[in-house]
């Protein structure tokens, strides 16, 4: 191949590489024949998925537009048709396949008054090759911005159902710990009720005082959801006792002490002096009723005592539950804090431990876990110095 033939594919190449389209690739491969190559005519038959299709440049015989084409057909009976289409006006025609990275993607034929030289047709192969090169480049690339475009779709489709799914979680998740919360607020203002009978007010005044309290922390986990809803939180932390909480949480889950079929159960709080922690109250006290109706659960077969603990050590600040139930096995320990696992069949909803961790990963803190099968299980929620 001469200098000037390299030059012309060089330059062909440079021109290919530029066009994102196999409409633009094929008319100027029939240009660069025509002028190059001495063809007198240029049919290209582009091959997609929907068949075979003649594409028309400014060198296609008149007499092929209409011509029906079959997709396969790139042998010696085929270019004899094509010439006798044309009506005897050319006396030679050659068939080139398109054809790079193992893809067809059609074929080239080109008609000329008189055969041609080898270095013509080398020239015309190379032409061809440097266009089925540019056309299989277009193709991966139009597949990949495909491929792309079906990512993104499933991607915003899987973000969607993510939000939907924790959504639903959360919803669930405070149906739970509103359940806990207001559960003893009924038995509150029944007491209160007796106690007005019996002419005892102040007896009264400090039951409302707790079903009160039991109905602010129950409309706190109704904004929780709100909040959570708008992607935002208007709730800021605030400087908290945790043994007033503690105290809060033992008289909410008290009541799941009590009812029928249930063994008696023993309720010990050693309050130490823990130092003060930041946070939100409502969302702590969830944890702690969460963790201690969960140990009352346990052992309401065959009773025992629930100990509760507060202190601090080093920059940690703590509370510690335990209870002298069965314990937990080491599988069931695995998977104790995962959303929606639960031990306890149609009574459970598997939300109540996987809350409890979820509202200390949002205060910086942790909950451990040391639980062993017919001794006991012991659950130490401990919180970041308050800065």
């Amino acid at each position: 191949m001469t200098s000037n033939s390299i030059e012309v594919l060089v330059r062909f190449a440079r021109l290919a590489s530029e066009i994102q389209s196999a409409e633009g690739i094929l008319p100027l491969l029939c240009d660069a024949i025509a002028e190059h190559v001495g063809a007198a005519a240029v049919a290209v038959v582009e091959i997609g998925p929907y068949g075979a299709k003649l594409i028309p440049s400014a060198h296609t015989p008149r007499e092929l537009v209409d011509l029906e084409l079959d997709p396969d057909a790139v042998g010696a009976e085929t270019i004899d048709a094509l010439l006798r289409a044309c009506g005897g006006r050319f006396e030679h025609a050659t068939a080139r396949p398109l054809i790079a990275g193992g893809g067809l993607f059609g074929s080239v034929v080109m008609f000329f008054t008189e055969p041609p030289g080898p270095e013509k047709l080398s020239l015309g192969d190379g032409l061809i090759d440097v266009a089925a090169v540019a056309l299989e480049s277009v193709a991966r690339m139009r597949q990949l911005v495909e491929q792309h475009a079906v990512l993104r779709a499933r991607e915003e489709t899987l973000a969607k159902s993510e939000k939907l799914r924790a959504l639903g979680q959360m919803a669930s998740g405070v149906s739970h710990d509103l359940k806990n919360i207001l559960h003893p607020l009924s038995g509150y203002l029944q007491l209160a009720e007796r106690a007005l009978k019996r002419d005892k007010p102040e007896d009264a005044k400090d039951l409302v005082a707790k079903a009160r309290q039991s109905l602010m922390r129950g409309v706190q986990t109704i904004e929780r959801l709100r909040d959570y809803g708008r992607q935002s939180s208007d709730s800021k932390p605030e400087a908290i006792d945790l043994n007033q909480l503690v105290t809060e949480a033992v008289d909410v889950a008290r009541p799941r002490m009590v009812g029928a079929g249930r063994a008696a159960c023993a309720v010990d709080v050693d309050l130490g002096s823990p130092r003060a922690v930041m946070g939100q109250s409502g969302d702590i006290v969830n944890a702690l009723v969460n963790v201690m109706v969960n140990a009352l659960d346990a052992m309401s077969s065959s009773g025992g005592t629930l100990t509760i603990r507060t202190g601090s050590e080093g920059d940690s600040t703590w509370v510690e539950i335990a209870d002298t139930g069965p314990g937990i096995s080491l599988e069931v320990q695995a998977r104790i804090f995962e959303p929606f696992f639960t031990t306890k069949g149609d009574e459970g909803t598997g939300l109540g431990l996987a809350m409890v961790h979820a509202c200390m990963q949002r205060h910086g803190g942790s909950v451990k876990l040391e639980s062993t099968v017919g001794e006991g299980t012991r659950f130490v929620l401990s919180f970041p110095r308050a800065t």
